[in-house]
């Protein structure tokens, strides 16, 4: 191989470099921060008008719903938070939704998300067996919202038994024992009449 041959060769790896430098800084410094990953966590559903009712209506589960604006920074925390509780702790027990608020206006209204979305700090709905049965505004605190969670999850988990109500001393629970025949007494024989 000639000198010129090697040098030949020596450019050519070189641009080759140079290309998958510029690619590499691109694709590093100029896309955006979340680029590659959707807004859905990998265990998220996403709540349409057409699913709502199946979603919030899970059995055996609480369902959180996370009331989204894109670009919101708080919509994007409690996403974050949710998924790293549902994951080190809950489990099986909660069902995460997302609801978009700009695509599915109506029913953030419903949810109690106003129009001015400029002051909007993430919005979570709570959600047992179709009722609802709370929900935290403006809070991204990741110990506020475990707090939360383990309070509906006392609260959705006593509604959903069929023995939710609290014992009260003196009196006893119905355990299906037999009802007592609450029929009229027979009428007295009129006096002088055997």
């Amino acid at each position: 191989m000639s000198s010129q041959q090697t040098g030949a060769w020596i450019r050519r790896i070189f641009i080759l470099l140079l290309i998958g430098g510029a690619a590499a800084g691109g694709y590093f410094f100029v896309m955006p921060e979340n680029f590659g990953s959707t807004s859905l966590g990998s265990t998220t559903i996403k709540v349409t008008k057409e699913n709502i009712k199946e979603v919030q209506g899970k059995q055996g589960v609480i369902t959180i719903t996370n009331l989204r604006v894109s670009g919101n920074a708080e919509s994007g925390k409690l996403e974050q938070v949710l998924e790293k509780l549902k994951k080190d702790k809950y489990h099986e027990k909660i069902q995460l939704a997302e609801l978009d608020i700009e695509a599915e206006q109506e029913l953030a209204t419903a949810a109690g998300v106003g129009h001015d979305l400029t002051k909007f700090a993430g919005h979570l709905d709570f959600h047992a067996e179709g009722r609802k049965i709370g929900d935290l505004v403006g809070q991204t605190d990741p110990k506020i919202v475990e707090a939360k969670i383990d309070e509906m999850l006392t609260v959705g988990v006593k509604r959903m038994d069929k023995n939710w109500l609290p014992e009260v001393p003196g009196m006893q629970r119905d355990r299906g024992q037999p009802v007592l025949d609450m029929t009229p007494a027979k009428k007295p024989a009129a006096p002088g009449n055997p």
